[in-house]
């Protein structure tokens, strides 16, 4: 009878998300590209290092290389904590470690963002 009720509990909460929960980081990831780009990122960051590539639209969303996202997810954190007036915060570098890249950047939204942040969310996916 339990199981029952279970199996009906999950067929309900899967009605509720329904099939395009699916594509929700799909969704994301192209809103970050647009505000990115609204933010002139091409010009700005692009240019800082020959090897930052352009972002395509899915870019976050498949794990091909989790180091090399790591790296972009995380200067790109940096470029816009530069970008939001502290421009003398540090570029983190390709094979800094990934823990106190992660904690500087956790310690400046800290100081400037009300809420709580965990780290374990940022660097889950990453290490």
């Amino acid at each position: 009878m339990e199981e029952n009720e279970e199996k009906e509990e999950e067929h309900e909460q899967d009605l509720q998300e329904g099939p395009g929960k699916l594509y929700e980081p799909c969704i994301k990831n192209e809103d970050l590209v647009d505000k990115l780009k609204l933010l002139d990122y091409e010009e700005g960051f692009l240019k800082m290092n020959a090897a930052f590539k352009p972002i395509h639209r899915y870019y976050f969303v498949q794990s091909k290389n989790v180091g090399e996202q790591f790296f972009m997810f995380t200067s790109l954190a940096a470029w816009l904590i530069r970008k939001s007036g502290n421009e003398s915060y540090e570029m983190p570098q390709e094979f800094d470690d990934p823990n106190a890249t992660i904690a500087g950047i956790m310690g400046y939204l800290r100081s400037k963002v009300s809420g709580i942040f965990s780290l374990k969310y940022l660097n889950f996916n990453f290490l």
